[in-house]
């Protein structure tokens, strides 16, 4: 095996959520995709490295960065086979380990505390965030709301971190009251599902 197990072959699904991905700009695939990837990248960093990590840096969170900062591009790049993914997360949390390393005072980039206590509130009754400590709420809740449809993120911007009432918000989307309820419960309700799926990747 390689350094980070990347030859790995590909499973079919893998390659099937890529495509969608990549192919149809779809955020489900990516999301469910990524999900297992997190996971992966987490356990091969521990397994690589785990002397490094302590209370205070964990290999979920280098995983967790390393997907952030893909989702952060402008123009991710083009992966022709899901191990090419892998190879290019597995490089991007590497990085993120000896930068850290050399700068302890190096911060990951989350929510603010303000932010993440607006959403909180948005998912109280669907137990994706009842388990996760104050910490890790905000790494759930930054890799899900990257991961939403772009509608979903400007609802959700407009409602609860820019603080505007509905209506206002609705002007400022430039559409009805009736259909900014409407994709802000949709939004809300698409939030609450995927941190109950991506709970157990985050912590």
């Amino acid at each position: 095996m390689d350094e980070a197990g990347l030859l790995q072959p590909a499973d079919d699904k893998a390659r099937a959520l890529l495509a969608r991905w990549q192919g149809q700009g779809d955020v489900e695939a990516l999301d469910e995709l990524l999900r297992g990837e997190v996971h992966e990248l987490a356990r091969r960093l521990r397994a690589r490295a785990g002397r490094a990590f302590d209370g205070a840096l964990s290999a979920s969170d280098l995983a967790q960065e390393a997907v952030l900062r893909l989702l952060r591009l402008d123009e991710p790049p083009a992966f022709d086979d899901p191990r090419a993914l892998r190879a290019y997360l597995w490089t991007a949390a590497w990085r993120l380990l000896a930068n850290r390393l050399a700068s302890p005072a190096h911060a990951l980039v989350r929510l603010s505390h303000d932010q993440t206590a607006s959403l909180s509130g948005v998912c109280a009754h669907s137990g994706g965030l009842g388990a996760l400590e104050r910490d890790d709420q905000q790494r759930a809740l930054e890799l899900v709301v990257n991961l939403l449809r772009p509608e979903d993120q400007e609802c959700l911007s407009l409602v609860y971190f820019q603080g505007l009432s509905i209506e206002a918000a609705a002007q400022r989307a430039g559409v009805t009251r009736a259909t900014l309820d409407v994709r802000l419960t949709r939004a809300r309700r698409r939030l609450a599902e995927r941190l109950v799926d991506w709970s157990d990747a985050v912590g």
